[in-house]
């Protein structure tokens, strides 16, 4: 089955990955609903709490991320 992994602590898209189905509960930064389409310059990020995905610029993502390690 394919699933697409995301990076837990930011939900930045990592890939697609093939795993059994059933070690899905046991597995956690996976999710079977598929990324949107996404344009150069733009990332798929992974909102957790309501299991879906959101698009945003590259630009923001680096001002997130710089702003984490402050």
């Amino acid at each position: 089955m394919k699933f697409y992994q995301f990076n837990e602590d930011t939900g930045l898209y990592e890939g697609e990955i093939f795993l059994d189905g059933d070690i899905l509960p046991y597995i956690s930064g996976v999710t079977t609903v598929v990324p949107p389409e996404y344009e150069q310059g733009e990332v798929p990020v992974f909102e957790i709490a309501r299991q879906q995905w959101i698009v945003l610029p590259v630009s923001v993502i680096r001002q997130l991320l710089l702003g984490r390690k402050q």
